[in-house]
C-alpha cells in the first residue's frame, strides 16, 4: 500500500479520498476540519495526523487541497524534504509559485472537478506528467498529462466549468420542476440528456459541428431553443465567464 499525505480537509480531499476507496493507497490527513477527518478516520485507510508537519512526516506523496487563499501561506510554514512529491490541487498558484514554495520537494500541478471524482467518473489533468501521481489520478476517472504550462492553465478552467455546469443542470431541473414535472424525474431526465450528449462526444467520430448539425431540425424545436439563447448572449455569455477565470488563475 503507497501512503498519501493530505493537507487540507476540505469537501476536494473528501472526494478524492472516497473515489480512491478500495485502491492501492491509503492517507494520512491533516486535523483542519475535525469533524471531516473524523468522519474520514471511520474508514480504516484513513488516519488523522497531529498536525500538517505530521502529516509531512510520515509520507512522501503530498496531496495538497488547501484554500487557495492560504494554501501557500501554509505552505511556507511547514518543512518538506528533498524526497517529498507534492501534488498540488489548489486553483491559482502557478507551478513555479509552489515550487519556491515547497523546495526542496517535487511539485506537479492537478485539476480535477471534485465530486464526480468520488464515483471515479471525472477527468482529471496533471503538469507535468509524474507516472506516480498519474496512477493515483487514474482511481479517480480519466487522466490528460500537460507538458507546457500555459495549455494545462488553459485547460483547468474546466474546473470551474465543471461546477457551473452543475448550476445550469440545477436551473433546468427546476425548470421541470416549475412546470409540473416530478422533481425526481426532472433530475434524472436533466442529468441522463447530459451524460447521453456526453457519450456521443466521446464516441462519435464526427466533428462537433457536423454533431451540432445533426441534432438540429430546420425549423425544429432545438433550433428555436438556441436561437432564442443566441438573441440573449446566454451561449457566449460562457466565453466572457471562462475568459475571467482564467485571467484570475494566470494573473
Amino acid at each position: 500500500m503507497t501512503r498519501i499525505g493530505v493537507l487540507g480537509v476540505g469537501s476536494l480531499a473528501e472526494y478524492l479520498i472516497r473515489g480512491a476507496k478500495g485502491s492501492a493507497y491509503t492517507f494520512v490527513v491533516s486535523p483542519r476540519s475535525a469533524t471531516r477527518a473524523a468522519r474520514l478516520a471511520q474508514d480504516s485507510a484513513v488516519e488523522v495526523a497531529d498536525s500538517n508537519q505530521a502529516v509531512l512526516d510520515a509520507c512522501q506523496m503530498i496531496l495538497v487541497c488547501l484554500p487557495a487563499a492560504e494554501g501557500l501561506t501554509i505552505l511556507q510554514s511547514l518543512s518538506l524534504r528533498h524526497d517529498h512529491s507534492v501534488l498540488s490541487a489548489m486553483a491559482g498558484p502557478t507551478i513555479d509559485r509552489l515550487r519556491g514554495v515547497v523546495a526542496p520537494a517535487q511539485v506537479n500541478c492537478a485539476m480535477m472537478p471534485g465530486y464526480a471524482n468520488a464515483f471515479g467518473a471525472g477527468p482529471c489533468l496533471i503538469y507535468p506528467p509524474d507516472p506516480a501521481w498519474q496512477a493515483f489520478l487514474s482511481c479517480l476517472g480519466p487522466v490528460h498529462e500537460f507538458t507546457d504550462a500555459a495549455s494545462y492553465e488553459t485547460a483547468s478552467v474546466f474546473g470551474a466549468m465543471s461546477g457551473a455546469s452543475v448550476f445550469l443542470m440545477r436551473h433546468l431541473a427546476q425548470w421541470f420542476v416549475q412546470h409540473g414535472v416530478n422533481p425526481e424525474t426532472a433530475r434524472r431526465l436533466v442529468a441522463e440528456t447530459f451524460r447521453g450528449n456526453a457519450e456521443v462526444l466521446l464516441q462519435s467520430s464526427e466533428p462537433l459541428d457536423a454533431i451540432a448539425k445533426g441534432v438540429t431540425t430546420p425549423g425544429g424545436i432545438t433550433e428555436l431553443l438556441v436561437a432564442t439563447l443566441d438573441q440573449t448572449a446566454s451561449i457566449a455569455a460562457w466565453d466572457t465567464a471562462m475568459d475571467a477565470v482564467l485571467a484570475r488563475m494566470t494573473r
